[in-house]
């Protein structure tokens, strides 16, 4: 065993450039049954069924022009941006259950998005001191986590209905120069192992991987 001053021993100290995150809050959003254009290939709406809603990333968008950051005081901002989720769609046709991921594009007054990303307002009071904040050392990040609890495809049409809910971090991030403890590089990893494409009777042939089975029902015991 490796006693506790030979470990300490082995660490070094490296300087490491990340992405600090000075303040951060939750919150919650939700779109009910709202109508997303699909462009459906090779058929009409009707000749797919809904498999499920996949998600892309969070991305941070300029809110109609307004700055990310507005000074409140020496410490305090308020932050302001959108947040840009993109939804897909995966369907399967049903006559050979061919299996599609779609982009889906939000319908807002009955005009479709150029886009498939759904919008989501923040506005929020963070911490970032002016000091540092007019020098441009903060920015916002965001990260998401959304899920689709209702899906519709209407017939003959290439929309859908799709409820939506989100939850996002919103984060104030700002590049930094960290002391890290470390014990060096990580080891170069294994060899990948390469999926196998073995057949039923050549794995029911090895012994190893499939032994012989108890080929009688076990006796009863007092």
């Amino acid at each position: 065993m490796v006693e506790r001053h030979d470990i300490n021993s082995c660490i070094e100290v490296d300087c490491l450039i990340v992405k600090k995150v000075y303040d951060a809050c939750s919150k919650r959003d939700c779109l009910e049954r709202a109508l997303f254009c699909v462009d459906f290939p090779c058929g009409d709406a009707d000749d797919f069924r809904f498999i499920r809603a996949e998600f892309g990333k969070a991305e941070v968008e300029h809110w109609d022009g307004y700055p990310f950051f507005k000074e409140i005081n020496e410490n305090y901002a308020l932050m302001r941006f959108v947040a840009a989720i993109p939804v897909f769609v995966v369907v399967k046709k049903k006559c050979n259950g061919e299996e599609f991921r779609l982009p889906a594009r939000l319908c807002i007054n009955g005009h479709c998005q150029c886009d498939n990303k759904i919008r989501f307002p923040v506005e929020v009071v963070v911490y970032a001191p002016a000091e540092f904040l007019r020098q441009g050392r903060f920015e916002p990040y965001v990260e998401s986590y959304a899920e689709a609890g209702y899906a519709n495809i209407i017939d003959n049409q290439n929309l859908m209905q799709l409820s939506i809910g989100v939850f996002l971090i919103v984060k104030v991030i700002s590049e930094v120069q960290l002391k890290i403890p470390t014990y060096g590089f990580c080891d170069i990893p294994p060899e990948c192992e390469e999926a196998a494409n073995i057949e039923f009777c050549e794995e029911f042939m090895d012994e190893e991987v499939n032994p012989f089975p108890d080929f009688f029902p076990p006796q009863q015991r007092g």
